[in-house]
């Protein structure tokens, strides 16, 4: 699952450590004393990592408890859900699911003459024996349904119960956390088609265990079934679930009946439904039905929004040596998801943040969460973790995909910079407060497993795990871990059994430290080189790695070091104390530079010794991504040569480093090859970059430029800094950009167009309006920003008609968390500015309905984390 990750501040709680982290995220900024024309307000997306089921942010971290002192087993298994069918209809007035459960059961060992099933504010209608409809005697608890069965039977003998139900998700309460927002597991996306800025649809969400919510079931990660789920809705919508489509019959009342079935077992929290109306693309892909299904304004888009699918089916496929294990490949966009994306077997389910128009595709493709769904096909539903605690188990994996499609279709860079994003969102959380072992047996709440552990260095730790044992031993240990496990649940213990069988070594070492073990090494290394006799000492010291860390890393790296022909030569080494010395002897040249973990492989935080030369060696004669991010951040002097050398980088990111280093003393001499970056640049990152270099210098008006820009650049980054910065300097102009920009078929402009806004006219609150209910994810937060920057001053009758908005928007009952919390933000803001006018009787009147507001909108919010939020602003 990908979760949403918001805005981070990286290293925002980490102090000065003084390492240089081998990844150096701090990126290059020039010293300038001419004030910042623009800085930017949409950060790179590459960095706003949209996690499966993801958010991190340093602040929740820093409060949240990640250890009890529970030891946290998988579910005990009484019985066994051999297959389920459902047969759904729905009462889109009451928001009410009408089911029927037809489940087919057995002892898992013991004999069994009850059970007990997970069924979540239900009404229960029937319980019956399917074969002879014979009615069961039941209890009923609002949670679990208790059924006494009408006689006692053996392991390996079937018996069926057919449930009637009516599941009413919208009538439960609920909570929800900062990865899923909401533990409703069925979503009515304005049943009635009320509002006219959002589709009707009805979707599900079943991590982690919450699709009792809409059917009957034992919910938990180590019950697996075959299934099959029949949906009937009115004839003008689509529907997708799991499984392939085996029928689909016109009603006479002009309904539509569509039958899915799905013949391998999976887990209970991957099956899923969803319903709307949709632009549906298809092709075939090995003889699997691949469906892509988006909103009908992005029919066009919809191929380039799954990026790449047929490939990556091939990519991983071949890669793992194992075939697609399952019938289709679906893929839908729903609304108001409560998570970023969710691998639901052969039936992909994302928020809208994908459906990105072909502009807004430019340099900001969705390859890693496609990738990341999809390998969750082999990691997490073919083989399932058993428990929570090992979460890592589906997630890492999924996180690692992206890596290995990065490396296979753009190149190393690429992967390098996507591994580099990932180190330092792992390292956010440990220096927000909040370090455990990847494999976590006593976390709080499973909710808190969904995080930079699970995902980000569960990945980090495989990438090491892979450069350890060399290619070959790692993905043929990975096809023997899925084809001994296919279609079971699993625990770490069993992937280092597959790496063993194959590789004839003992991994507890590795496993213990990485999986099992807190934290990652600190480490303190130093260089000395004795020119005369060619002997290059080098000493290690661990002991700062804190206390709560794992204390007995063990640590096999290649030395690198580079001589002033080109030339490199790696050196391997074992780290295992606190403190060793090695020698490197018999050099037969004097080396430039020397790197300590020659081919960035670690996951570790690295202070070295070097000089300034020895760091631009580094840059010059590295070949390895992370080398040069670090080696350009340590360079101050004389820093022409290395800035030419970075513009000239093939890959985009270290030309904006490049960018990035020059400062006011040479910047005259980089305006005419700045200019041409802007125009010519095949990178919008870069493009933006020079833009903003270009707009920051003291004897150069970006204005002509900017003006051009406006009329030519395709990628909505450069746009936007064109945009910002014209609005800065040209009052006279705003209002034609407003004009220009404001029915543009993409959001990424609404918080530039909002920014340019003075007037409170009605038709600039009418945009306002529009946009703060249904801007998309990806610009949200900028946008209410700037929402209530614009509305700071306003007067009364403005203040009036926008808090009477912002009520409904954060107030509504089934609504984006996200958006519900930023609106009720405004809402205060405009609380504050009313507060303020203290000689004023008609605020003062205002102020105490929107006091009222406020406190309503808290009193009556059903979900506990986001209640706790709004206490907290209030």
């Amino acid at each position: 699952m990908l979760h949403l990750k918001l805005k981070i501040n990286l290293f925002s709680n980490m102090g000065k450590v003084g390492y240089c982290l081998l990844i150096c995220v701090l990126l290059v900024s020039c010293s300038t004393k001419k004030e910042v024309i623009y800085e930017g307000t949409n950060d790179d997306l590459s960095e706003e990592r949209l996690l499966d089921t993801l958010v991190v942010t340093p602040e929740d971290l820093e409060t949240t408890d990640q250890t009890s002192k529970t030891f946290r087993s998988s579910a005990t298994l009484v019985y066994d859900i051999l297959h389920t069918k459902l047969d759904l209809k729905f009462d889109w007035s009451k928001s009410h699911v009408l089911g029927k459960a037809v489940l087919t059961i057995t002892p898992y060992f013991s004999p069994l003459d009850s059970l007990v099933l997970d069924a979540v504010g239900f009404d229960i209608h029937h319980v019956r024996l399917a074969n002879t409809q014979k009615e069961l005697v039941y209890k009923y608890d609002g949670t679990k349904l208790t059924v006494k069965l009408d006689r006692r039977y053996q392991r390996k003998e079937n018996f069926i119960l057919d449930i009637s139900y009516t599941a009413k998700p919208d009538e439960n309460l609920t909570s929800g956390s900062e990865a899923i927002t909401s533990d409703k597991g069925l979503f009515f996306i304005d049943p009635l088609g009320m509002d006219p800025d959002l589709p009707t649809q009805i979707w599900t969400q079943g991590e982690t265990e919450n699709n009792s919510r809409w059917f009957p079931t034992f919910d938990k990660p180590n019950e697996r079934f075959t299934q099959e789920i029949i949906i009937t809705v009115d004839d003008k919508y689509n529907t997708l679930s799991n499984g392939r489509k085996i029928s689909s019959i016109k009603n006479p009342d002009g309904s539509r009946t569509d039958h899915w079935k799905l013949e391998k077992p999976h887990t209970v929290y991957l099956a899923m439904i969803a319903v709307g109306e949709y632009h549906e693309e298809m092709e075939m892909w090995n003889n699997i039905p691949l469906h892509y299904m988006v909103e009908k304004g992005f029919g066009k888009h919809a191929k380039k929004i799954f990026n790449h699918t047929p490939d990556m089916m091939s990519f991983f496929t071949q890669k793992l040596n194992y075939p697609y294990p399952w019938e289709k490949y679906g893929q839908v966009v729903v609304r108001e998801f409560v998570s970023g994306a969710m691998e639901n077997t052969g039936a992909v389910v994302f928020g809208d943040y994908v459906q990105k128009t072909e502009r807004e595709l430019i340099d900001n493709d969705n390859d890693y969460i496609v990738a990341h769904e999809m390998m969750h096909h082999w990691f997490g539903n073919l083989v399932t973790c058993e428990d929570w605690s090992n979460l890592t188990l589906n997630e890492g994996f999924a996180n690692y995909a992206e890596y290995l499609w990065f490396e296979h279709k753009y190149g190393k860079d690429r992967a390098e910079k996507h591994r580099m994003d990932e180190m330092n969102g792992y390292y956010s959380q440990v220096f927000g407060g909040s370090a455990h072992p990847l494999v976590h047996y006593y976390y709080g709440n499973k909710e808190q497993m969904f995080d930079a552990h699970s995902y980000n260095k569960g990945g980090l730790v495989l990438h090491m795990l892979r450069n350890y044992l060399g290619d070959d031993i790692f993905f043929e240990s990975l096809n023997r871990y899925l084809t001994t496990n296919a279609f079971t649940a699993v625990e770490v213990a069993e992937l280092r059994m597959a790496f063993e069988d194959v590789s004839g070594q003992d991994l507890n070492w590795f496993f213990d430290q990485w999986f099992l073990g807190t934290g990652h090494p600190f480490i303190d290394v130093k260089y000395t080189y004795n020119k005369e006799n060619k002997v290059l000492l080098l000493e290690t010291d661990m002991s700062k790695t804190p206390e709560t860390f794992y204390q007995k890393f063990i640590l096999s790296v290649d030395v690198a070091l580079y001589y002033a022909d080109g030339s490199v030569s790696y050196h391997p080494i074992v780290v295992n104390e606190k403190q060793q010395r090695f020698l490197i002897e018999e050099l037969k040249n004097d080396p430039v530079t020397y790197v300590f973990d020659g081919k960035n492989v670690l996951l570790g935080l690295i202070n070295e010794n070097k000089t300034e030369d020895q760091y631009k060696a580094q840059f010059q004669y590295s070949p390895y991504f992370m080398d040069k991010v670090v080696a350009i951040s340590n360079i101050n002097n004389d820093t022409e040569n290395y800035i030419n050398q970075a513009l000239k980088h093939p890959y985009y990111y270290i030309r904006t480093l490049g960018i990035q280093k020059i400062n006011d003393t040479i910047a005259s001499t980089y305006i005419s090859k700045l200019q041409d970056l802007v125009f010519s640049d095949p990178h919008s990152e870069v493009r933006k970059e020079a833009l903003i270099t270009l707009a920051n210098m003291e004897d150069f008006d970006p204005k002509a430029i900017c003006r051009i820009v406006v009329n030519s650049e395709k990628a909505y980054p450069v746009l936007q800094v064109a945009l910002e910065i014209l609005g800065a300097m040209e009052d006279e102009n705003k209002e034609e950009y407003i004009n220009r920009f404001k029915n543009d078929e993409s959001d990424f402009l609404s918080s530039t167009l909002v920014g340019l806004m003075t007037d409170p006219s009605n038709t600039n609150l009418e945009y306002l309006e529009k946009k703060s209910a249904n801007v998309s994810i990806n610009a949200m937060f900028d946008f209410y920003t700037r929402y209530q920057e614009f509305l700071a001053g306003k007067e009364l009758n403005v203040l009036d008609r926008s808090a009477q908005h912002l009520q409904k928007i954060a107030g509504q009952k089934d609504g984006n968390m996200f958006r519900k919390y930023l609106a009720m933000g405004s809402l205060i803001k405009i609380a504050e500015d009313l507060s303020g006018r203290t000689n004023d009787s008609e605020a003062q009147d205002m102020l105490k309905t929107v006091s009222m507001m406020i406190i309503n909108v808290a009193v009556n919010e059903t979900n506990p984390s986001l209640k706790e939020k709004y206490e907290g602003i209030r």
